[in-house]
C-alpha cells in the first residue's frame, strides 16, 4: 500500500524546487503551478511504482516539465504584474530563447543535473545539449550584461526567489485528486476504450447528480486557514450535474443533427474544455463545478460543438468575479488567430449577463458564441462552436443561458431567474496593459495568411510609426501617456513594409483633441493638391458627441507601373485620439470595410479608457 506520509513529504520537500524549474520555463506563474500540481497528481496516482525506484523527483520533474511544455507552446509568454525590472528583465531574455537553450539552461544551472542527463532529459544528444547549453549562457550573459558563470546562476537565483510566497494546496488534496485519476484507469481496458470514446465526443450519458467540491482539485490553492462556512457544504452538496442543462435542451441549436455529450467535473486533463478558457476554473477559490460538452454533425456535414460550465462560489462577490473572468477569456479570447467580433450585454437574465461572438482561425474557422449569467452565487456559460462563420447563434445561445438560469435561481444559492431575454451592443471588455491601444484579439484575419497577428509591446514612441508622409502626425507636444504598436504575422514570408501600427495619446481637452484629428484631415487635402502623385479618399467616418473617426485610402504613385496603397485612419473619444495605418502586401490586404471597423473598434478602446468621452 503506498504511503502517503512519505508522498507528502516528497511533495513539500520538492515542489518548490519544481515550481522554480518550470516558472523559468514559462514564464507564468499559474501556468507552472498548475504544471506541477498536475504532475504531482500523477506521482500519487503511480506512487507505488515512483517510489519503489528509489529518485521520485527524477520521475516526476519529466512530466511536470512536459506539462509545462504545453502551456508553453499554447499560451503567450507573459510575467507577473509589478515584477522587479531585472527579474522581468530575465525572464524576458528566456522568453527570447528558443526551447532546447532554455530546458538545457534550466536543467543544468537550476535542475543541477549533469550534462548527459539533462540532454536525455530535452531529448538530444550530449554534443547538442553542450551547444544549446553554451548557447543559452551565453544569450543570457550578453542580454544581462553579466560576465561570470555565478552571475548567471545568480540571475537565475533572483528569479526563483520571487516565488517563496506561492500558495500551495494540502498534500491530502493532491492526493484525493491522484486517487481519482486511480479510479478512472483501473477499470481496466474497457474504461480506457470508453475514455477515448468520451474524449471523442462519442459517449453519450445523463449526469448521474453527483456533487464535487473544486477544493478537491489540484488548481485550487488551499487557503491559509478554515474558513467559517456556515451553511457552504449543504450549498455544495446540492450543487450537482442535474442541474446543467439535458442534451435535449441542447439539441434546440440543431434539431435535427444527432448529438453526443459527455458531462464531468473537469478534474481530469489540463482542464481547459471550452474554447477560449484559461484555467481550469474562473473561481479558485469556489466549492463547486461541473462542465458539459456536445457534439454533432448537421444534415448538412457542418461541425457544431456546445458547450456549459457552471461554478458554484462563496458569495455573490465572487461569483461576480467568476462572471468577470470568464468575460476576460471571452474578451481576450487566446485561440489561434482569434478576433472577437461583438460584445453585448444581456438583459432579463439572472442578476447580470453578457455575451460575445468571436471568430476563431483555422482552416475552417469557426463562429464562437458564448453567454455567461451570475445569479446569486452561480455562474454559468453556455457556448455555441459552429465551424460555419455565418451561423448567428447569439439568440438560441442567450435562450439556453436562460434556460440555464431557471434551473438554479431558485435554489439557495441562486439570485434572480430569467424575464424576457434581450441583447443589446455594449464596448468590448478591456484586453492587454495597453488599454488605449489595440489588442490582437480585435485584428481581422488576412485573407491567404493561416497564422496569428503579433504584437509588440507598448511603448512610448520617439516617432509615431502610424504616420504617413501627407499628415506627419506627432504624439509629442501637447499628449500625456502616448503610447504605440505594431503588428505583424511572422514567419509568413511577407515583406518587411507590411503590418499595421498604431499610435494614442492624451491632450488637454476635448477642442485640442477633435483640432487635431481636423489638422490631420487638412494636411491630407493639402497633400493631394499639391503632390499629383498621391491621391487620398475618405472611405469612411462617423461623428458623435463622443468623438469622431475618420478612414482614408492613400495611393502613392512610386513610379509609371507601381503605387504604395496605405490605409489610415484617426479617431477620437474625448481628449484621447489614436492613428491607425495598415501597410498591405500584394494580395494580404484588408478590404476599405474591414479597415474602417478596425478604425471603429480603436476609437471604442478609446472609449474604454476613457467611458465619459
Amino acid at each position: 500500500m503506498a504511503d502517503p506520509d512519505e508522498f507528502d513529504a516528497f511533495y513539500k520537500d520538492a515542489r518548490d524546487r519544481l515550481l522554480a524549474q518550470t516558472y523559468l520555463l514559462t514564464g507564468d506563474l499559474p501556468a507552472a503551478r498548475s504544471a506541477v500540481r498536475e504532475a504531482f497528481v500523477v506521482g500519487w496516482h503511480h506512487w507505488t511504482k515512483v517510489n519503489a525506484r528509489g529518485e521520485p523527483e527524477a520521475e516526476v520533474r519529466p512530466r511536470a516539465w512536459a506539462n509545462a511544455s504545453r502551456r508553453a507552446t499554447t499560451r503567450p509568454w507573459h510575467r507577473e504584474k509589478d515584477i522587479d525590472p531585472e527579474v522581468a528583465r530575465t525572464l524576458e531574455v528566456l522568453g527570447d530563447l528558443d526551447w532546447a537553450p532554455r530546458r538545457m539552461l534550466v536543467a543544468s544551472e537550476v535542475a543541477r543535473l549533469p550534462l548527459a542527463e539533462a540532454s536525455r532529459e530535452v531529448g538530444v544528444t550530449v554534443e547538442d545539449g553542450a551547444q544549446h547549453l553554451a548557447v543559452g549562457r551565453a544569450e543570457l550573459a550578453e542580454h544581462r550584461g553579466l560576465t561570470t558563470p555565478e552571475e548567471v546562476e545568480g540571475a537565475l537565483s533572483a528569479v526563483t526567489a520571487t516565488l517563496v510566497d506561492v500558495r500551495w494546496p494540502r498534500p491530502s488534496i493532491v492526493r484525493r485528486a491522484g486517487q481519482r485519476r486511480r479510479r478512472v484507469h483501473t477499470v481496466g481496458g474497457v474504461a480506457l476504450a470508453c475514455l477515448a470514446l468520451v474524449v471523442s465526443g462519442a459517449v453519450v450519458h445523463d449526469a448521474d447528480g453527483t456533487a464535487t467540491s473544486l477544493a478537491r482539485s489540484v488548481d485550487r490553492e488551499a487557503p491559509t486557514e478554515t474558513p467559517v462556512l456556515g451553511p457552504v457544504p449543504e450549498l455544495a452538496e446540492s450543487f450537482t450535474t442535474a442541474q446543467l442543462l439535458p442534451t435535449s435542451e441542447i439539441e434546440l441549436l440543431s434539431p435535427d443533427s444527432a448529438w453526443t455529450s459527455t458531462t464531468s467535473d473537469n478534474t481530469s486533463g489540463d482542464g481547459l474544455v471550452l474554447p477560449c478558457q484559461q484555467s481550469r476554473y474562473a473561481d479558485a477559490e469556489g466549492l463547486a463545478g461541473f462542465v458539459s460538452a456536445h457534439r454533432a454533425t448537421t444534415p448538412e456535414g457542418a461541425s457544431l460543438r456546445a458547450f456549459q460550465a457552471s461554478e458554484l462560489s462563496r458569495d455573490p462577490e465572487s461569483a461576480t468575479a467568476t462572471l468577470q473572468s470568464w468575460a476576460s477569456w471571452f474578451g481576450g479570447c487566446d485561440e489561434p488567430r482569434a478576433q472577437v467580433l461583438g460584445t453585448y450585454d444581456v438583459t432579463g437574465v439572472g442578476d447580470t449577463a453578457l455575451a460575445f461572438t468571436v471568430r476563431v482561425g483555422g482552416p475552417p474557422q469557426s463562429l464562437v458564441t458564448a453567454a455567461i449569467a451570475r445569479t446569486g452565487d452561480i455562474t454559468t456559460v453556455v457556448v455555441a462552436d459552429a465551424a460555419s462563420t455565418e451561423s448567428d447563434a447569439r439568440e438560441p445561445v442567450v435562450e439556453l443561458l436562460a434556460s440555464a438560469v431557471d434551473r438554479v435561481c431558485e435554489s439557495e444559492a441562486g439570485g434572480a431567474c430569467s424575464t424576457s431575454p434581450a441583447l443589446e451592443p455594449r464596448l468590448p471588455v478591456p484586453t492587454g496593459d495597453a488599454p488605449t491601444l489595440l489588442d490582437p484579439v480585435d485584428l481581422p484575419p488576412v485573407p491567404g495568411i493561416e497564422l496569428p497577428w503579433s504584437g509588440t509591446r507598448p511603448t512610448t514612441p520617439e516617432d509615431n510609426p502610424a504616420a504617413t508622409v501627407c499628415d506627419r502626425a506627432g504624439f509629442t507636444d501637447g499628449f500625456t501617456d502616448p503610447t504605440t504598436r505594431t503588428f505583424v504575422i511572422p514567419d509568413a514570408g511577407l515583406p518587411a513594409t507590411f503590418g499595421l501600427a498604431q499610435t494614442s495619446g492624451r491632450l488637454s481637452d476635448q477642442q485640442v483633441a477633435d483640432g487635431f484629428v481636423g489638422t490631420i484631415a487638412e494636411r491630407l487635402a493639402d497633400c493631394v493638391e499639391q503632390d499629383l502623385v498621391t491621391s487620398a479618399e475618405v472611405i469612411g467616418s462617423g461623428d458623435d458627441a463622443s468623438g469622431r473617426m475618420i478612414a482614408w485610402e492613400l495611393e502613392v504613385r512610386v513610379d509609371e507601373e507601381s503605387t504604395v496603397r496605405v490605409l489610415m485612419g484617426v479617431a477620437r473619444a474625448g481628449n484621447l485620439v489614436t492613428q491607425v495605418a495598415f501597410v498591405p502586401a500584394g494580395d494580404a490586404d484588408l478590404d476599405d470595410d474591414t479597415f474602417v471597423a478596425l478604425v471603429q473598434r480603436a476609437r471604442e478602446r478609446l472609449l474604454i479608457a476613457d467611458p465619459a468621452g
